[in-house]
């Protein structure tokens, strides 16, 4: 399938206005935007189609715009704050729901992984219950004013699912927690 078959079969899906690709490195990012007629799971459906398409990583991005937005607000996980020993070989991540905080730890030895790791931790303080395990982090891309575009990924071995999410952040470990957090953020949603 073609970019051009690829972007014909995502037009087709219900509430989807236009469509855009980024191809950098191995990534193949997906623009999509959506109208008030799109429906919950678009995103998803439209990631099972691009993953048919690419032969490396996919992240898909959806922008609802007019009307096009969830019926109700969907919670979501921030990121309060990051830290980093060196002394230590630690790897912080603080994230909130509302008031709510929790911590997530990783040893740095890991490399960039270790972001998703501590992440992932994080969020099971909020969803004890989480199946999705820490997968692996790229940088993909550095802005000319050194921003940096990362993707991360994550997997639950039960449903022998693979969520990806891309991000950028100041730092490539701040890119990889902002990446972890778009990929779970969708899926946990509902459940926060």
């Amino acid at each position: 399938m073609t970019l051009d078959e690829l972007e014909l079969a995502l037009r087709r899906l219900r509430g989807v206005v236009a469509v855009g690709f980024v191809e950098a490195e191995e990534l193949l990012l997906v623009e999509l935007q959506a109208g008030a007629e799109a429906y919950d799971d678009l995103a998803r459906d439209a990631t099972l189609l691009a993953v048919e398409h690419a032969s490396g990583p996919v992240a898909v991005e959806l922008v609802r715009w007019g009307e096009g937005a969830p019926p109700e607000p969907e919670a979501r996980l921030r990121l309060v704050e990051l830290t980093t020993d060196p002394a230590a070989g630690e790897l912080t991540v603080r994230l909130a729901r509302g008031a709510e905080e929790a911590l997530g730890r990783a040893s740095t030895a890991g490399g960039l992984p270790a972001a998703v790791e501590a992440t992932v931790y994080a969020v099971r303080a909020f969803l004890p219950e989480l199946t999705y395990l820490p997968g692996w982090a790229r940088t993909v891309e550095t802005t000319p004013d050194r921003r940096f575009l990362v993707v991360a990924s994550v997997t639950d071995p039960i449903a022998r699912t693979h969520l990806r999410g891309a991000a950028e952040g100041t730092t490539p470990i701040e890119g990889a927690v902002r990446a972890t957090l778009a990929a779970l953020n969708r899926t946990i949603s509902r459940e926060l």
